[in-house]
C-alpha cells in the first residue's frame, strides 16, 4: 500500500504544481496589494513602542479562518470565528496590539526552495479563501519576527533578531503561557536577561477547549510582570489580542524558543530538540511528560488543565480542581532557564 501511495505522490505533484502555476499569477497579484512589514522593522517597531503587542498570523491560522486542522490544536468553529473577527477589527479598535501575517506576503527571494515552494502552493490555492478578511489600508507586522532563521536562505540575519528579541525583557519580569512541554527558554540563554520568569502551563493539545479559564487566570497574574510571552498556537494569536486590550503587554511567540534552539545547533532540518514539543518534526510530548529541572519546575505559578468530566463547572470553579500547582524537584539539579 505505501508503494502504491508513494506512485500516487509522484504522478500526483507534477499536476498539482501545473495546477498551482495556473493559479498563482492572479493569486499573487492580490497577495501584493497588501503591505506587511519586513522582519526587522517589526522587532524595531516592538522595541520602540513599550506598549504594543503581537498577535501573528501564520498558514495555518489563515487557514483554520476557513478550515484547518492543526497538530496540536483541531478545527473549533468559535476559533475560526475569532481568528475572522481579529483580522476584520479596525487598527483603532486596538491600537496596541501589531497584527502580524507571513514574511512570504511581502516577498519570497530570501526563503530557501522549499519554504518559497511551500507559499507558492498556499497562495495558489488557498489565499482566496481569506483573503475578504484583511485590509488594504492596514500595514501588517511581520509574523515571521518570531521565526528567522529556519525558512531563510542565509542565516546572519537571524542572529541579530534574536539579540533584539532578547532585548525586549532585558531586566523585565516575565510571565510565560505555554502549553505543557513547550518549555520556553529551557536550556538555553534565550530568557537569560530577564530579571524573573514565571510560567502558566496548559493544554498542549486543543488549548482553545480551556480559553476562557486562560483569559481569566492570565489577566489575573499578569498584573504583576511586565511582560507576557504566549505560545500556543492560534490560541495565542486570540488571546494576546485579548489580553492586550486590558492594558497588558503580549507577545505571542509561537516558535521562537525552537527556531533559536535550530540556530544555536547551526540545523539544516526541522530536527526534534531534546525534552521539548517541535510539532514540525512530529514531537508532542505527553500531557503528563515532567522535566528533572529545579529552576523550570519553580518557575509554574499554575497548570490549567481540562475540566473534570464528572464536575460542573460551578463545582470546578468552587474547589478550584482544574488548577493544579505542579510539584518541585530537587534543588541539586539546575540548568539555565
Amino acid at each position: 500500500m505505501s508503494a502504491l501511495h508513494a506512485i500516487y505522490r509522484k504522478f500526483r505533484f507534477p499536476f498539482k504544481f501545473i495546477n498551482a502555476a495556473l493559479r498563482y499569477p492572479a493569486a499573487q497579484a492580490q497577495v501584493k496589494r497588501y503591505s506587511v512589514m519586513s522582519i526587522e522593522e517589526t522587532i524595531d517597531l516592538l522595541l520602540r513602542n513599550p506598549h504594543l503587542s503581537l498577535a501573528r498570523y501564520g498558514d495555518g491560522e489563515l487557514e483554520m479562518t476557513w478550515y484547518k486542522n492543526i497538530g496540536f490544536q483541531p478545527f473549533d468553529p468559535k476559533l475560526s470565528a475569532r481568528l475572522k473577527s481579529l483580522l476584520q477589527q479596525e487598527p483603532a479598535a486596538n491600537p496596541d496590539c501589531l497584527i502580524c501575517l507571513p514574511d512570504a506576503f511581502r516577498t519570497t527571494r530570501s526563503m530557501r526552495s522549499g519554504s518559497a515552494l511551500f507559499w507558492f502552493f498556499h497562495k495558489a490555492f488557498y489565499f482566496k479563501h481569506y483573503e475578504a478578511l484583511l485590509n488594504k489600508q492596514v500595514r501588517y507586522g511581520n509574523t515571521s519576527v518570531t521565526r528567522p532563521y529556519h525558512d531563510y536562505k542565509g542565516k546572519q540575519l537571524s542572529r541579530t533578531i534574536f539579540d533584539k528579541f532578547k532585548q525586549l525583557y532585558q531586566g523585565r519580569r516575565v510571565l510565560i503561557v505555554e502549553g505543557s512541554g513547550t518549555r520556553l527558554g529551557l536550556g538555553n540563554d534565550l530568557l537569560e536577561g530577564a530579571s524573573d520568569v514565571k510560567r502558566i502551563t496548559t493544554l498542549n493539545r486543543n488549548a482553545f477547549s480551556v480559553y476562557d479559564r486562560l483569559f481569566e487566570t492570565v489577566s489575573e497574574h499578569a498584573v504583576n510582570f511586565d511582560l507576557v510571552l504566549i505560545s500556543l498556537g492560534p490560541t495565542a494569536t486570540v488571546l494576546a489580542y485579548d489580553l492586550s486590550q486590558r492594558g497588558i503587554r503580549c507577545i505571542d511567540s509561537g516558535h521562537v524558543d525552537i527556531e533559536y534552539e535550530w540556530m544555536l545547533a547551526s540545523a539544516t532540518t526541522k530536527i526534534k530538540v531534546e525534552g521539548k514539543n517541535v510539532n514540525e518534526a512530529g514531537v508532542l510530548l505527553s500531557e503528563q511528560t515532567t522535566v528533572d529541572d529545579a529552576t523550570y519546575q519553580q518557575q509554574i505559578l499554575l497548570h490549567l488543565g481540562e475540566m473534570p468530566q464528572n464536575k460542573t463547572a460551578e463545582e470546578v470553579a468552587i474547589d478550584e480542581a482544574v488548577i493544579i500547582p505542579l510539584p518541585h524537584v530537587s534543588t541539586t539539579h539546575h540548568n539555565a532557564a
